[in-house]
C-alpha cells in the first residue's frame, strides 16, 4: 500500500491543472472588481491556466465571501476579500455564515488603498479645523454618506468621528457612486471615500478634499495634507487580500502566492494597480493573514464604539 501510494502521489497533477475561479463579492466596475481583473491576466499567464472572475455581489459581501468559505480547499476557488468581509461584518451583523479568522487561509495581500474626506464645496469651511468647528456648532443636524451600513465608508467616517467628537448624521447608499454624487449635489454634506474616487470629483470642482487617512502625505497627492498633521490622528485604510478557504494545501498556497507576487511586482500590474488608488503591497501569506487578524480588532473596535448592529 506505501507503494501504491508513493506511485500515486508521484502522478499526481501539478496544480493548476484547470481554471482558477476568483470570486468577487462586490458589482462588476468597483475598484475591487478592476483589481481582480488586472490580477486575473496576470496569474492567467504565471500559471497557465484560466483565471475566471466571477462577482457574487450582495448582504455587504457576505454572499460571495460565505460561498468561497464553504467551497472545496483545493486553490481553485478563491475570494478577493476586503475589510467589510473579514474585519467589519463578523462584529456587525448577528448572523454571519462563516468564521471570517478560521475559514479561509491567506495567500497574500494585493495592496491598500487611503480614504479622503470629502465635503460638499458649498460649506464654508476649507480645511479640517474649520469643518469640525462648523460641525461642532450644528452637532446632530450635518449628515455623511456612505456605501452601506457596515462599509468601510461608514466605518472610516465613524472613526473620524469618534476621534474629533463630531456628531453627523449617517445616511447609506447602494454604492459609492451615488453617495460621492450626493455630496456633490449638496444631497450631503460629507463622506469618507478612497482617495481614487474622490480625485476626479475634487479637480472639476464637484467635492473638496480636506484631508486623507494615511500617516504622512503621498507622492500621487502631496498637495493634500493628512488628517494626522491636522490634529486629528486618524491613520486608516482599506485593502484588498487574496484568500482560500481553510485548509488548502501548503503547497497550493505557496504556489498561488509566489506567482502572485510576481504579477504584484511587474511594471505593468503595479502600474495598474496604482492608477486605480491602489498601493500594492506584496509579501508572504503569513503577513496577510496577520493583517487581517490586527484588522478585525480594530475595526471591530470602531464599530462596536459606534453600536452599528444589523440583523
Amino acid at each position: 500500500m506505501l507503494l501504491v501510494a508513493s506511485i500515486g502521489s508521484s502522478h499526481a497533477a501539478p496544480f493548476p491543472d484547470h481554471a482558477i475561479r476568483l470570486i468577487v463579492p462586490f458589482t462588476a466596475g468597483g475598484n475591487v472588481d478592476i483589481s481582480a481583473r488586472t490580477i486575473a491576466q496576470g496569474l492567467t499567464e504565471q500559471l497557465g491556466q484560466s483565471i475566471i472572475v466571477e462577482n457574487k455581489p450582495g448582504a455587504n459581501t457576505m454572499i460571495g465571501t460565505d460561498f468561497v468559505a464553504k467551497s472545496p480547499a483545493d486553490g481553485y476557488t478563491l475570494l478577493l476579500a476586503g475589510a467589510e468581509g473579514l474585519a467589519i461584518n463578523p462584529h456587525v451583523y448577528k448572523k454571519v455564515n462563516y468564521d471570517a479568522l478560521k475559514d479561509f487561509s491567506a495567500v497574500g495581500l494585493l495592496g491598500s488603498f487611503p480614504f479622503a474626506l470629502v465635503i460638499n464645496p458649498k460649506l464654508p469651511v476649507n480645511n479640517l479645523g474649520e469643518f469640525i468647528e462648523y460641525a461642532k456648532a450644528r452637532s446632530g443636524k450635518l449628515n455623511y454618506s456612505s456605501w452601506g451600513i457596515g462599509s468601510t465608508s461608514q466605518i472610516a467616517f465613524e472613526k473620524l468621528k469618534q476621534t474629533s467628537g463630531i456628531d453627523l448624521v449617517h445616511v447609506p447608499f447602494q454604492g459609492a457612486a451615488p453617495a460621492i454624487t450626493a455630496v456633490a449635489a449638496g444631497d450631503v454634506d460629507a463622506m469618507m471615500v478612497p482617495l481614487s474616487v474622490a480625485l476626479p470629483q475634487a479637480s472639476s470642482g464637484r467635492i473638496k478634499i480636506l484631508g486623507i487617512s494615511t500617516e504622512k502625505r503621498i507622492s500621487s497627492a502631496d498637495s493634500i495634507p493628512t488628517l494626522s498633521e491636522q490634529g486629528v490622528p486618524v491613520v486608516i485604510s482599506g485593502w484588498q487580500i487574496l484568500v482560500a478557504p481553510k485548509n488548502t494545501p501548503a503547497a497550493v498556497i505557496q504556489t498561488l502566492n509566489q506567482s502572485l507576487n510576481k504579477v504584484i511586482n511587474s511594471e505593468a500590474t503595479r502600474s495598474s494597480l496604482i492608477k486605480g488608488g491602489i498601493n500594492p503591497s506584496p509579501g508572504t501569506p503569513a503577513q496577510a493573514n496577520a493583517l487581517i487578524e490586527s484588522e478585525w480588532s480594530r475595526w471591530g473596535k470602531v464599530a462596536k464604539d459606534a453600536k452599528i448592529s444589523l440583523d
